[in-house]
């Protein structure tokens, strides 16, 4: 989804500023975050980005419409719905990187304590010192909800709610009809199963995950 991996795609400049410089003629200092080392948190950040289907940053990007060999679903009508593909990701790394997106809250939260400081002051001199459009106006927290959003594709589940699991079920069926194949067709039922999960990947992306989890 585009919309939904847009965000992944921009922290990699937000990991890149987080090593904080010394004066001159010192070594880079790493900024210190509580239980996931910046240095881990990005080659696990790395490592989820190399999971992902070749192509999908030029599909984000719209430079390119296919990803090649990802099957591409067609619903009853024969159009197009979505690319489908299942992504394997490591435990270890999810959980760096919900810890790096725990720590962001706990540093832009009242009060953040001392081992959160550095980290809340990189947050405040984020938008100021690096005016990118994609970086949203405003205090630590709403940068910190801004990195939590970005990092939903890997970290919510589209797949919570009452219809999760038989939507899982369908659409790990669909995979394993569609192996080998560059299209596949799939029936109503199916193409709703697709929505659902393209919703709550969404909204999840754009701040609303109650939400997405009413409707999957």
């Amino acid at each position: 989804m585009q919309d939904a991996l847009a965000g992944l795609y921009e922290l990699d400049v937000l990991l890149c500023l987080m090593p904080r410089p010394n004066a001159p003629g010192q070594e880079t200092e790493r900024m210190p975050i509580p239980g996931a080392p910046i240095d881990d948190v990005q080659e696990a950040y790395w490592r989820v980005l190399d999971a992902l289907p070749e192509g999908t940053r030029e599909l984000v990007d719209g430079t390119e419409d296919d990803l090649p060999n990802v099957p591409l679903l067609r619903g009853p009508d024969g159009e197009g719905v979505v690319h489908l593909a299942a992504i394997e990701v490591a435990e270890a790394d999810l959980a760096l990187l919900a810890a790096f997106a725990d720590a962001l809250d706990r540093a832009a939260g009242p009060p953040p304590g001392p081992e959160f400081k550095a980290l809340m002051e990189a947050l405040g001199e984020l938008r100021r010192e690096h005016p990118y459009s994609w970086i949203p106006e405003g205090d630590e927290a709403t940068v910190a909800c801004w990195v939590r959003q970005a990092l939903s594709p890997v970290l919510h589940s589209p797949f919570e709610g009452p219809r999760g699991a038989s939507d899982h079920e369908m659409l790990s069926e669909v995979l394993r009809r569609a192996e080998g194949w560059d299209h596949v067709d799939v029936d109503h039922d199916e193409e709703e199963a697709v929505g659902r999960v393209m919703l709550s990947m969404v909204r999840a992306a754009i701040g609303d995950p109650h939400e997405a989890a009413l409707t999957t």
